[in-house]
């Protein structure tokens, strides 16, 4: 499953892969199910609709809709081309949704993962990009508790923010 949306975009929303009865249908990252309608209903809000790209750790319907570490490892060559695009942009910023997509891109960029911890709403500032955390916005999030509404629009105004520094 390829990126969606603008190629000049400062923000880049990396999630974990295609769900299952969204984007591995509608052939689009966040279209079609629950996440996507939270995402969508923020971006909107947020007058951002138009101007993020989108895209996931893992570009295929995972086994049992979790990727394993091979999928992730063979997916990693597409994310690691998407990055080293996005942080040639000014005021690049990554708002990565869940702890599997940010382990995917700590990897990806060649980090060790014990000196950027995941964590709801932690920056983390690199020499050419930021790199912002959130829960994932499933639907399983959204109905435990885990991440509510509000807690998403903060997360996505901080990133969005953040490509305006």
């Amino acid at each position: 499953m390829p990126a969606s949306g603008s190629d000049s975009a400062p923000l880049l929303i990396v999630g974990l892969a295609p769900g299952m009865h969204g984007a591995n249908k509608t052939g689009k990252p966040f279209v079609g199910d629950a996440s996507g309608d939270l995402l969508h209903t923020t971006l909107e809000s947020l007058g951002l609709i138009g101007e993020i790209k989108i895209t996931n750790a893992v570009k295929c319907l995972p086994i049992k809709n979790l990727p394993s570490g091979r999928e992730t490892r063979n997916c990693s060559s597409f994310l690691i081309e998407e990055l080293e695009t996005h942080r040639s942009r000014p005021n690049a910023v990554v708002l990565i949704l869940g702890g599997v997509a940010h382990r995917s891109v700590i990897a990806s960029l060649g980090l060790r993962q014990k000196d950027y911890v995941f964590a709801h709403g932690a920056i983390h500032r690199l020499d050419t990009l930021m790199l912002v955390d959130s829960y994932h916005c499933s639907r399983y999030n959204t109905q435990t508790g885990r991440l509510t509404e509000a807690m998403f629009l903060e997360v996505m105004k901080t990133a969005r923010d953040l490509t305006c520094r």
